[in-house]
C-alpha cells in the first residue's frame, strides 16, 4: 500500500509547479531524501523528474520494487544510470530539456556536477526556495502525521517524569526514554537539511552540562559522551535540585514533533525558577501573536522584547556569542523547515505553517532552563499541537 495517498501527492506537485513557472524552469529533479519522500511517497535512490507542464516520473535506481510498492504516483521507471537523466527528463517534459531546478541548497558540489553533465548542457536553476516554500504549509493530512508524532513526544516526557532519579548519568537517563520511545514505533533518525548539522532523537541533559556550548546552531548544546559527538547527553550524574532538560523529538512515518520541558528531582533554586517561568511568559507571548498575516521576524523581536524586559536579554537562547539567533523554527518531515522566528524571514504566515517556538534561558556554569511547544497557524491564530502541560515537572 502506498505510504502517501494519491491525491496528496498531486497536491504537492501541484503547488511546486506553480513556483516552477516562476522560475522559467522545463522541469525540476528532486533527489534528496526528504523531498523525494515528501514529492513522491518513497526514498528509494533515484530522481524525481517534476516537469513545470505535465506528469511527475519517478526514475528509480535502487530498489524499483520497493519504490512501486510505497509511491503513489502512476509513472515510476528504472533508471540504471545517472547517464540516463538527460532521457527521462525528455520523457518527462517532452523535449530536450533547456533549463532545469535542482536543490542547491543540499547538493555537493562533485553532485552538482555529474547531474550538470548528465543534463547535457541544461541551465541550472536553484530550486530549493521553491521547494521550501511548499513543504513550509502542512496539509490536513500532514498535520494529523504530525499530532501522532506529537502523541509520541508526550509519552517520552511521561517516560522521562517516571524514570528520572539522583545519581543516574545523562547517557543512562536518555537511553531508557529512547527504548521506551523506539518501543513505540520511533523512527530513530530526525531529519535535518542545514549542513554538518545532526539531530539524535533530540537532547537530554542536566545542571551545567546544559550551558556547554557546541557546533550546532542550537541555544543548548551539551558535553556528548565524546568529542566524536560533542552534544547532548553525556556521563555527567543527575544531581536533586538541578534543571534537566528533555528536548526530545517525537517521529513517526516520516514527520516529527519537538518538544521540551525541564524537570527537576525536588525544587529548583529561585534562580533557575524565575528563569523557567520567564520562559513560560516569552513562549505564551509569543503564542498569543501567532496569526496569518504576521511574520516570523515580528514574533521574534518579540521575543527578543519580552526576554529584554523581564531582564534576560543575555541569556536569552544562549549566552554571549553563542547566543542563537531566532526563537522557533519550521517542522515537518526535518528539523529546520521553514519559517524560521529570524530577523529576515518577512513573508507572512500562512494558515498551515508549524512551527516550534522555544524560549531557553542560559547560565554559563550552571544549567539551563526552557520550553519548547510546537505550533500551526490557523485561520484565527494557531493551535498548540504538543501535548504535555506547559510548566515545570518536579518529581
Amino acid at each position: 500500500m502506498p505510504s502517501t495517498p494519491r491525491d496528496e501527492l498531486v497536491g504537492r506537485t501541484t503547488a511546486l509547479k506553480r513556483h516552477l513557472a516562476r522560475l522559467d524552469v522545463d522541469a525540476m529533479v528532486v533527489t534528496q531524501n526528504a523531498d523525494l519522500f515528501y514529492f513522491a511517497g518513497s526514498m528509494q535512490s533515484g530522481a524525481l523528474v517534476i516537469p513545470t507542464d505535465g506528469e511527475p516520473v519517478y526514475g528509480v535506481r535502487r530498489v524499483f520494487e520497493r519504490a512501486v510498492r510505497e509511491s503513489a504516483l502512476e509513472r515510476i521507471v528504472p533508471l540504471p544510470s545517472l547517464r540516463d537523466l538527460a532521457a527521462l527528463v525528455r520523457g518527462a517534459t517532452g523535449a530536450a530539456p533547456k533549463r532545469v531546478a535542482l536543490e542547491l541548497d543540499v547538493l555537493p558540489v562533485a553532485v552538482y556536477e555529474r547531474f550538470r553533465a548528465a543534463l547535457e548542457g541544461a541551465v541550472i536553476a536553484d530550486g530549493s526556495h521553491a521547494v521550501r516554500s511548499v513543504r513550509a504549509v502542512k496539509s490536513a493530512y500532514e498535520l494529523a502525521r504530525i499530532r501522532a508524532a506529537a502523541a509520541l513526544a508526550a509519552e517520552m516526557l511521561d517516560t522521562a517524569v517516571r524514570t528520572l532519579r539522583a545519581g543516574m548519568t545523562d547517557l543512562e537517563f536518555a537511553a531508557g526514554i529512547e527504548a521506551a520511545a523506539r518501543r513505540r514505533g520511533h523512527q530513530g533518525i530526525v531529519r535535518t537539511r542545514a549542513w554538518n548539522q545532526e539531530a539524535y532523537y533530540g537532547h537530554v541533559f542536566s545542571g551545567d552540562a546544559a550551558a556547554v556550548p557546541s557546533f550546532p546552531d542550537l541555544p543548548l548544546g551539551g558535553e556528548g559522551p565524546s568529542a566524536a559527538a560533542p552534544y547532548g547527553a553525556g556521563h555527567r550524574r543527575i544531581a536533586a535540585g538541578e534543571p534537566v532538560i528533555v528536548d526530545y523529538v517525537g517521529a513517526l512515518d516520516g514527520y516529527i514533533c519537538d518538544q521540551t520541558r525541564t524537570l527537576v528531582i525536588g525544587s529548583l533554586s529561585n534562580e533557575f525558577r524565575r528563569a523557567h517561568e520567564a520562559a513560560l511568559d516569552i513562549l505564551h507571548e509569543v503564542q498569543a501573536a501567532i496569526r496569518p498575516g504576521a511574520t516570523p521576524q515580528e514574533l521574534y523581536r518579540l521575543a527578543l522584547r519580552r526576554a529584554d524586559a523581564l531582564g534576560y536579554a543575555e541569556a536569552f537562547m544562549g549566552a554571549g556569542s553563542f547566543r542563537a539567533r531566532y526563537v522557533g523554527h519550521g517542522v515537518g518531515l526535518e528539523l529546520d523547515e521553514w519559517p524560521v522566528l529570524a530577523d529576515g524571514f518577512t513573508a507572512p504566515l500562512e494558515p498551515g505553517m508549524t512551527f516550534c517556538v522555544e524560549p531557553k534561558i542560559v547560565f554559563p556554569g550552571a544549567g539551563a532552563v526552557g520550553i519548547e511547544d510546537e505550533f500551526t497557524v490557523t485561520p484565527g491564530g494557531a493551535e498548540r499541537l504538543t501535548l504535555p502541560e506547559q510548566r515545570l515537572f518536579s518529581v
